[in-house]
């Protein structure tokens, strides 16, 4: 049957691994999915991605903002750049980009349809146990937009894994791989040379250019030993770095390095360290595509417009309003280490309103934030489909007892700004969370700019 609405479309993706999802279990995931089955579905659709050009990015942290970094700055130097990354806050088209431009409904459903038949071939081979990966369906529609709209190249954020990610099929001039840390112990492991292993299988015979951003000191001897007898690559602090970062409300500054000159005074709207870093190693992607040196103006301009929704994400001033996407304590860790960068203790008055479900690390994040905030606002979305805690407040009461709680996100935002003294508002939770945010402040989540 042909696909008419968004909502099918969007099933169209999900179809193959609900199929399967009884047969499979947590450990036999990985095998489960079959990624040549993403290149079985490319070649039905009339093998879209052969001839194009692509830039895989993949790693455990920091894939996301590096592959918009890249994307937006190949924009900015007159390519037309195709993105593709995961998950997304409020519509599944924002993981589709054309020059930050998400696919318009009426072309998801188009090219849902030009898949559909390929799909239906495939899972009537599949026995139950098997299934088309929901990354590896939708790429394939990504592919068959960016064909059809003649990118010049495309910006590709791996799944969880490198080696037998679906997104691994394609031929990619270009690997980026940033910082790799001990998760998804089940599927990629179980120690860190085997992560590892699977991050740097999106190296292959086609890739001439290899970039490995900052590493911790267990993950970077592995790197090197695997890759010693590999030409073309690129090393933070030797072929690019950032220094002099500075963290303030606005966002961060930085100077980058790399073996083609220097970039002083870079500033993003995004707050972290590892902004830096990852702007660092799309400076040095750049340079290599259009084979020299970055314009300064060019790069000043794209990176102070630069907008990656709910990443840490300065989104207005006075009161300053940031939103993340942090739903357990390490993450929020990450939030607090980042306002102290700001402020000592004490110094703004700061209210967190937290929206993490039951499922979650609720408590965890609540206790953090509770240490950098005067007050906490614990609410919920005004659509979602989680279950929210009925204990937030009075976990929350207990460590700051003037914790209050509303019914919905917008009441929360509303109460902050009109009537309190609130120099920073943290919204922190669910990505349809900080997507509720972006609509609450008008915001669009479909267009981010080049």
């Amino acid at each position: 049957m042909k696909i008419h609405t968004q909502k099918e479309a969007e099933d169209l993706i999900y179809a193959s691994y609900l199929r399967a999802i009884n047969s499979i279990t947590e450990n036999s995931d990985e095998k489960a999915k079959k990624p040549e089955l993403t290149r079985k579905l490319l070649d039905y659709a009339g093998s879209p991605d052969k001839g194009e050009k692509y830039i895989l990015v993949t790693g455990s942290k920091g894939k996301g903002s590096t592959s918009r970094f890249i994307s937006s700055l190949l924009s900015h130097l007159g390519f037309k750049v195709g993105l593709f990354t995961s998950p997304h806050l409020v519509k599944f088209n924002e993981r589709i980009r054309i020059d930050g431009k998400a696919i318009p409904e009426d072309n998801f459903i188009r090219m849902s349809n030009k898949i559909k038949n390929g799909f239906d071939a495939i899972e009537k081979e599949l026995p139950p146990d098997q299934y088309q990966g929901p990354i590896g369906i939708a790429l394939a529609l990504a592919v068959l937009y960016f064909k059809e709209n003649k990118t010049d190249i495309n910006v590709i954020e791996c799944g969880r894994g490198g080696k037998y990610d679906d997104t691994n099929v394609l031929d990619n001039n270009w690997a980026v791989i940033t910082p790799i840390m001990k998760e998804h112990i089940h599927q990629l492991g179980p120690d860190m040379s085997d992560i590892v292993l699977h991050k740097l299988g999106i190296i292959k015979s086609s890739t001439n250019y290899v970039y490995i951003n900052k590493q911790t000191k267990d993950v970077f001897p592995i790197i090197e030993n695997l890759l010693k007898n590999k030409e073309g690559i690129s090393y933070y602090n030797q072929q690019f770095r950032s220094e002099n970062v500075f963290i303030k409300e606005q966002g961060t500054s930085f100077d980058v390095h790399t073996t083609n000159g220097s970039y002083d005074n870079v500033t993003v709207p995004l707050l972290g360290e590892f902004q830096a870093i990852n702007a660092s190693a799309a400076v040095k992607v750049c340079e290599d595509v259009i084979g020299q040196a970055i314009d300064d103006d060019i790069l000043t301009k794209c990176m102070e417009d630069i907008k990656w929704p709910g990443r840490c994400e300065v989104v207005k001033k006075e009161p300053t309003i940031i939103l993340d996407g942090a739903i357990n304590e390490s993450s929020a860790k990450y939030i607090k280490d980042v306002i102290h960068g700001i402020h000592k203790s004490g110094e703004k008055n700061i209210i967190s309103i937290v929206g993490v479900p039951k499922d979650k690390d609720y408590q965890g994040v609540i206790r953090v934030l509770s240490d950098v905030s005067q007050q906490l606002f614990i609410t919920k979305p005004d659509i979602s489909h989680l279950t929210f805690p009925k204990d937030a407040l009075e976990y929350a009461q207990t460590i700051l007892p003037e914790s209050k709680e509303f019914a919905y996100l917008n009441e929360a935002l509303d109460y902050a700004q009109t009537s309190t003294e609130a120099d920073i508002i943290l919204v922190v939770g669910t990505q349809t969370f900080i997507g509720n945010a972006k609509r609450c402040l008008g915001h669009s989540l479909l267009d981010i700019g080049k």
